[in-house]
């Protein structure tokens, strides 16, 4: 009996389209951000030698606020440039004729979005960078080692101070992953719902929603809720004596991480449901 949901063999088959025509969209535009890591390190050198008469070797610091402002314009547009067209009447009506059913297309759009793209750029730009530093020893440390040793130590110190024992999770890359992820689905999500300006409409609708939390959350505050925390600051508690009242708070406070995970993972599957149930029922 023909599977229409979900069959193998064609997934393979549009998987592969739809990787090839996800490249020929974004993957100049993903190469030349990805080499910011080496264009940024020459302006910088260049601009130096012309100003100050000597080369000027970007240290890590420059490097990394570079490096998470470059990720963010990749992980935030790309979405858009991959898979805009689809709300576009004539690119998108060849979309809806292609031979794969609404789940298909839908798996494939999150793994070229979530995983190949992250990871093609990845890949060349933290590669690049890794042969700057092995060229210019001034450079300091690469970003690759840099980025995981203030992941590590930042995020152990605070869980040593909470006395979480999640310190085996600071490096696995799933942690990093569920993040990325969920930024991404948000952006891909707006690209399915808006025809123009995607990603601007998809920025404006999260800070609209980031409003009216706080505005949940005020009420919140000012209701009394929190009174016993702010007893417990006033008379000069430690932390885990005010948590030791809310027993569900103190749980989490020793699990952050797991927590963390979890919530982005219910996020991120929600926003995967909102994906598959618009690419089902998109017409034109």
């Amino acid at each position: 009996m023909k599977n229409d949901v979900f069959n193998f063999n064609r997934f393979g088959r549009y998987l592969v389209t739809d990787t090839k025509n996800a490249i020929s969209r974004y993957g100049i535009s993903l190469l030349v951000l990805a080499a910011f890591s080496f264009a940024g390190y020459l302006l910088a050198g260049l601009c130096s030698s012309v100003l100050n008469g000597s080369w000027y070797s970007m240290p890590v610091a420059g490097r990394v606020i570079i490096f998470f402002f470059v990720t963010a314009i990749v992980l935030t547009m790309g979405p858009a440039k991959m898979f805009g067209f689809i709300t576009d009447k004539k690119e998108g009506s060849d979309f809806l004729m292609l031979p794969a059913s609404p789940l298909e297309k839908t798996i494939s759009m999150v793994i070229i979005s979530c995983i190949f793209m992250p990871l093609a750029f990845f890949a060349v730009y933290l590669s690049l960078d890794q042969v700057l530093c092995m060229i210019d020893y001034n450079c300091g440390d690469s970003l690759i080692v840099s980025i995981h040793e203030f992941r590590f130590d930042s995020v152990a110190q605070t869980m040593k101070t909470i006395q979480s024992d999640e310190n085996f999770m600071l490096t696995h890359p799933i942690t990093m992953f569920d993040d990325i992820a969920q930024v991404v689905l948000t952006f891909l999500l707006g690209a399915l719902l808006f025809k123009t300006s995607k990603t601007a409409k998809t920025i404006g609708c999260m800070i609209l929603l980031s409003v009216v939390l706080v505005m949940i959350y005020i009420p919140l505050i000012t209701s009394g809720a929190f009174d016993v925390l702010k007893e417990g600051i006033i008379n000069g508690m430690t932390p885990d004596e005010m948590l030791s009242q809310f027993p569900v708070m103190a749980w989490i406070s020793r699990h952050l991480i797991l927590t963390d995970f979890i919530l982005d993972t219910v996020v991120n599957v929600i926003l995967f449901l909102l994906i598959w149930l618009r690419v089902k029922r998109i017409k034109h």
